[in-house]
């Protein structure tokens, strides 16, 4: 199971198959700490063509490390 990071954060990741040889990787931060006016950040998703889901999957969350949007990722 791949895990992404968002400074010392794990984050959850998921790759679902779309359309033809598409595939959406996506980063889901942890729910927000329950402190009042504390907020929830947003999925990250890169979506990508190819057949190999493996590829595709280490590929999208390097795309998202080299954007900045998280720190480091296992795959």
């Amino acid at each position: 199971m791949a895990r992404a990071y968002i400074g010392n954060t794990p984050c959850e990741v998921t790759i679902d198959k779309d359309l033809g040889d598409s595939w959406a990787v996506t980063v889901i931060p942890p729910p927000a700490s329950p402190v009042p006016g504390s907020t929830r950040l947003a999925p990250l998703v890169v979506k990508l063509q190819g057949e190999d889901r493996e590829r595709c999957l280490a590929g999208g969350l390097e795309i998202l490390q080299k954007a900045g949007k998280i720190d480091r990722f296992d795959v």
